[in-house]
């Protein structure tokens, strides 16, 4: 009986012991803090204005020694756009990069760059990435299908809305590019091919409208010559929790409007100030992103 006893309180004890909380581990003191001006104000990213810079720097604070490297987005074409001219510890654990970035002109262009910066300390197994961006921040993209290669097509009086993607800002616009091309089997349709695309939780900046109608060309594939990008804005308010996009068209059913590579980048309003003071924008004109 006294041994059922021993053992009834071990097994106690024992689960007892379990059911605590386990002491946390202690938290490491390496670190690394990245800012441009500020240390009270530290980056996670660097993003380049559309102009370029020369002799641009960031801080780096640290209590390991780091290691550098630069990495280039293999899809990147231009390879030289960003390069670093000097790092310099210019006091224990506090060093100073100073690097150029070409310019991305035009501004109402959708070009885009980015690299990433790596800072390692191998003895430490420890590191950081930090990305460069330059252009317009991607918000979201859509393929229309799964299989590679495959484009959305829709004729006759057809619709299709794209999946949900998160709210329009009224402090943020939104460009949205994709490419549109047209096939038909009649050598002279009767009327002029369009495609309308409508926005729900915000507007088209350049008319103040949910709908927008595109004269669709006659084309082959989804090329430069065929791509279309629009300004999306808020309507002043909070919007919706979701945003989508509605293509639609009301043509021939012997006429096929293919739509491809739709994506939609983000504007900031400091953005937006550069784009209208661009010397080739006239009032009462429409503007050059159209």
């Amino acid at each position: 009986m006294n041994k059922k006893i021993l053992l009834c309180a071990a097994l106690a004890f024992l689960l007892a012991a379990c059911g605590q909380d386990q002491p946390d581990r202690p938290l490491r003191s390496d670190y690394i803090k990245v800012y441009e001006a500020s240390p009270d104000k530290l980056l996670n990213d660097i993003q380049v204005p559309f102009e370029g810079v020369t002799d641009g720097q960031i801080h780096v604070l640290s209590n390991v020694d780091l290691q550098w490297k630069y990495l280039i987005d293999p899809d990147e074409p231009d390879q030289e756009w960003f390069t670093i001219k000097s790092v310099e510890e210019t006091e224990p654990g506090h060093i100073v990069v100073t690097y150029d970035a070409k310019s991305l002109l035009p501004l109402n262009s959708l070009g885009r760059r980015a690299g990433k910066l790596s800072f390692s300390c191998p003895e430490a197994s420890f590191g950081k990435f930090m990305t460069v961006r330059q252009g317009y921040s991607r918000r979201f993209m859509e393929d229309f299908t799964d299989e590679p290669g495959s484009v959305l097509t829709i004729t006759g009086k057809q619709t299709y809305t794209t999946q949900e993607y998160p709210v329009l800002n009224a402090d943020y616009y939104d460009y949205i590019s994709f490419n549109v091309w047209a096939e038909s089997y009649n050598e002279f349709p009767s009327r002029n091919i369009t495609l309308d695309v409508t926005v729900s939780g915000g507007k088209f900046h350049a008319t103040g409208l949910t709908t927008y109608r595109i004269n669709v060309p006659l084309g082959t594939g989804p090329d430069k010559d065929n791509l279309k990008y629009l300004l999306v804005m808020g309507n002043g308010e909070r919007m919706s929790a979701k945003t989508t996009f509605t293509f639609s068209t009301e043509n021939d059913n012997q006429v096929y409007v293919h739509i491809d590579n739709f994506a939609a980048y983000l504007v900031t309003e400091a953005e937006m100030l550069e784009l209208y003071e661009d010397e080739d924008f006239i009032e009462d004109e429409e503007p050059d992103w159209e």
